[in-house]
């Protein structure tokens, strides 16, 4: 594990901050933005410490830990202590503390100015943050008990409630307590990634290319050539409305043999892409019928790099959506989506590293700021975020789907059904229990690997929690 870092005052800034995975082994370790302190028992060394992810090749797991070490500017150091005690990953946790050998070599690096200038942009960019328990005392009426409880701590990595621009926060747990790098603490957001990537990136060639998601999948992924993809539409896709399916039931085909084996765990386009265009049988007509498909939003990711490549753009992730991050002012850990090992295509429906901000800053644009900035398509975000009943039922009680969201019924079975027994809210799901809910003057999310999925609602600053596992 090699890294450069930039030290400004007392902070520690990786040089390169973007949590994509590195080489080819089966895990890659990244750093994240930590600090520098001088205290008089170090004899003369400069402590440092800064919060680490290592994450899993071919896979969205990602486990945190902490890196400390001392250092003086000749270039002599101390070992490194690492203890790593967090993970967002369902299926495998671990945990391991030691010490490790260390070189430091002092450098200049050319870059710093930006490094620091883009550092700078993201802090500046972060969403005033409080205590969660501060919501009942800046909000009376709130009762606590219905927020942040359904899951246990440990399985906690963040939660958090946004309401009048500010993030009234929780969670953020290692298994020892807090951890210390909150802001830093990145997670493997799995199907967050539909709508945070896909999605974005569909509206924003929209925008940008009028007409671009109603062009066939066929003409933008060669490897769904057959008659089955005939009429099927990168908005179909989205909608994960191909007509291609061996079973309408809920998660089925997404929980099958076949799709684990020669999807999940394959790590090429070639491998990947046919599956995708031939795992499934042709069985109703495009844009009729939903069946959750993670493969359907990686062949939007491939249609997307296709077309963005016939409009003299290197990478469509890069050139396309980084640029909107930036503007929006995401961390540089977003930028490191997992790709294909072949021909390095970012992953359509899974793959996104993010902080706990950076999911509660995505949804607040979206609602407070789409419309209206100039980088999305004001239909499809107006879509997303209307109250009407839209998309197609998902085959799952009171949920549609549509433009990589879930759309619930909130009107049907919350306190909400005084906005009508039509009303639809849109949220965002993630495997393990990711989940986030946008309503017109609250935001709602947790990062959990509990495996729980829990929805919450509000009509005036709390109302309800519903837990489904």
């Amino acid at each position: 594990f090699e890294v450069e870092f930039v030290q400004d005052k007392n902070r520690l800034i990786p040089a390169d901050r973007s949590h994509g995975f590195i080489g080819s082994g089966a895990w890659s370790i990244t750093a994240g933005v930590g600090a520098v302190w001088d205290e008089s028992s170090d004899n003369g060394y400069t402590r440092a410490s800064f919060p680490y992810t290592i994450k899993e090749n071919n896979a969205n797991c990602e486990h945190n830990g902490i890196a400390t070490f001392l250092f003086r500017n000749d270039g002599s150091t101390s070992k490194i202590q690492v203890q790593n005690v967090a993970e967002t990953c369902k299926f495998y946790g671990f945990e391991f503390y030691g010490l490790l050998t260390s070189k430091y070599t002092p450098n200049n690096i050319a870059t710093k100015n930006k490094i620091v200038s883009d550092r700078n942009h993201v802090e500046a960019a972060l969403i005033p943050t409080k205590p969660l328990k501060v919501l009942a005392l800046d909000y009376p009426k709130v009762n606590l008990s219905n927020y942040g409880y359904a899951t246990n701590k440990e399985n906690m990595n963040g939660y958090s409630i946004l309401v009048n621009n500010i993030n009234y926060n929780t969670g953020c747990t290692t298994r020892y307590g807090a951890h210390p790098y909150c802001s830093e603490m990145t997670v493997g957001i799995y199907s967050f990634t539909k709508s945070m990537h896909a999605f974005m990136l569909v509206a924003a060639l929209e925008k940008l290319y009028p007409g671009f998601k109603n062009q066939h999948i066929k003409s933008l992924v060669p490897e769904c050539s057959d008659k089955r993809w005939d009429g099927v539409t990168i908005e179909n896709a989205l909608d994960m409305a191909t007509g291609n399916y061996n079973s309408g039931k809920f998660k089925l085909d997404e929980a099958s043999p076949e799709i684990v084996s020669e999807f999940f765990l394959k790590s090429t386009r070639s491998a990947r892409a046919k599956f995708a265009c031939e795992g499934w049988l042709h069985k109703s007509k495009p844009g009729k019928y939903h069946v959750y498909h993670t493969t359907d939003t990686e062949l939007v990711g491939y249609a997307a790099s296709e077309f963005a490549k016939s409009k003299n753009k290197d990478d469509a992730f890069n050139d396309i959506l980084v640029p909107i991050y930036k503007a929006i002012g995401l961390s540089h850990y977003i930028r490191g989506i997992q790709r294909t090992s072949d021909t390095n295509d970012a992953w359509g429906g899974y793959g996104l590293s993010a902080t706990l901000n950076d999911v509660m800053r995505f949804a607040q644009y979206l609602r407070d700021d789409a419309l209206t900035a100039g980088h999305l398509d004001p239909t499809m975000v107006a879509e997303v975020l209307s109250g009407k009943n839209k998309g197609l039922f998902s085959q799952l009680s009171n949920f549609n789907y549509d433009n990589g969201f879930w759309r619930y019924h909130a009107g049907l079975s919350t306190k909400m059904s005084k906005c009508g027994a039509n009303t639809q809210v849109p949220v965002m799901s993630g495997f393990g229990g990711h989940t986030l809910i946008i309503l017109p003057e609250v935001i709602i999310t947790q990062l959990t690997d509990s495996g729980k999925t829990c929805l919450l609602y509000t009509s005036d600053a709390a109302d309800d929690l519903l837990c489904v596992d």
